[in-house]
């Protein structure tokens, strides 16, 4: 009875193993196909790569020729600014020069003239005695263009009265400054119409 009960139970574990190997899914154990990438290749040519090639360096080669065109047009106009400048400079300062020239010019001819007034009257100017300090008084003369003497007055004291005093009685023995007889009306309103003289005690 006990073989027959092992063989009782053999007969089971068989039938069960073969459940178990029809219910098992052996596709589990093999492996899935790996799926591959597609990447799309686009073949250029040699001709195509070229043209790129040789475009990109005439468009380089375009930009540096304009860029250089561009660099000449601004010197130019740097050097015309410069030159007109210095041209505008060189004339004003031409100018200035002959400006300045006839003023130191004109200058001159007016002290020149004011001496030989000042020199006529100090030979009629019967200067005090007795003066030994140095002292000076200074007279404004307005003339008319003929030469008249229209007034005179002092804006320069000696602080001297006997001095003073002295200066006035020689003017008024003058009626004429001939020196400006005949002078031109500019030249005469700018710098004889009104000038001063200078007398000194000591010459």
């Amino acid at each position: 009875m006990t073989n027959n009960l092992i063989a009782f139970l053999n007969s089971i574990f068989f039938h069960l193993f073969l459940l178990a190997i029809l219910t098992i899914d052996f596709s589990i154990f093999t492996p899935k196909p790996v799926r591959e990438k597609i990447v799309p290749i686009e073949f250029v040519s040699l001709p195509r790569m070229e043209e790129v090639r040789l475009k990109k360096s005439n468009d380089f080669l375009s930009k540096r020729i304009d860029d250089n065109i561009k660099i000449e047009k601004e010197s130019k106009k740097t050097i015309e600014v410069n030159k007109n400048k210095l041209g505008l400079n060189s004339l004003e300062s031409l100018r200035k020069q002959i400006e300045d020239t006839k003023l130191s010019k004109e200058k001159k001819e007016v002290q020149i003239r004011i001496s030989l007034i000042q020199k006529r009257i100090n030979s009629i100017w019967k200067k005090p005695a007795l003066i030994n300090e140095d002292i000076q008084a200074e007279i404004q003369i307005n003339l008319a263009p003929s030469g008249e003497i229209l007034k005179y007055e002092m804006v320069s004291s000696s602080g001297n009265k006997i001095f003073d005093d002295s200066t006035f009685r020689a003017l008024s023995n003058i009626s004429f400054i001939t020196e400006v007889i005949g002078m031109d009306r500019k030249y005469f309103e700018k710098n004889f119409r009104s000038f001063n003289l200078v007398f000194k005690s000591k010459d």
